[in-house]
């Protein structure tokens, strides 16, 4: 009886010495899809407006097992104010570890790209790119 359930115990840790990794990779992967869809809550309740409806898309990249997190937003046929509203609600409201990427293709059909790194933005930063 005493050997029966030593063998046991070696079977119940063979098994999880094979399914715990597989078992941890799941757990981050489950944790990788809340954050990203945390971050799309955030980001389509903020451009949920009738005024951009149609002239954007958004991509979301989360790595696994650290918590760099990009939010990339495609702007096509948007005034450079209603980028920069863009720009300023999102840096406000997105974790301060999350990259914002606005790539925007005005209306005058000019091409412009904004990055924010770490979603830190300023009134002054826009004054002086709206300036020059």
């Amino acid at each position: 009886m005493e050997e029966l359930l030593i063998r046991l115990g070696e079977l119940g840790i063979g098994f999880l010495s094979m399914m715990g990794p597989l078992v941890l990779l799941m757990i981050f992967l489950k944790l990788r899809d809340q954050r990203e869809s945390l971050l799309y809550t955030v980001v389509l309740k903020e451009l949920n407006s009738p005024d951009l409806r149609g002239l954007f898309a958004v991509k979301i990249r989360c790595s696994v097992f650290s918590r760099q997190e990009i939010v990339t937003i495609e702007m096509w046929n948007c005034s450079n104010k209603q980028i920069w509203d863009v720009i300023m609600c999102l840096s406000v409201k997105l974790p301060p570890h999350v990259w914002l990427v606005v790539n925007g293709l005005a209306a005058f059909r000019n091409p412009c790209a904004w990055q924010t790194y770490n979603c830190q933005f300023t009134k002054a930063a826009k004054m002086k790119t709206e300036a020059g």
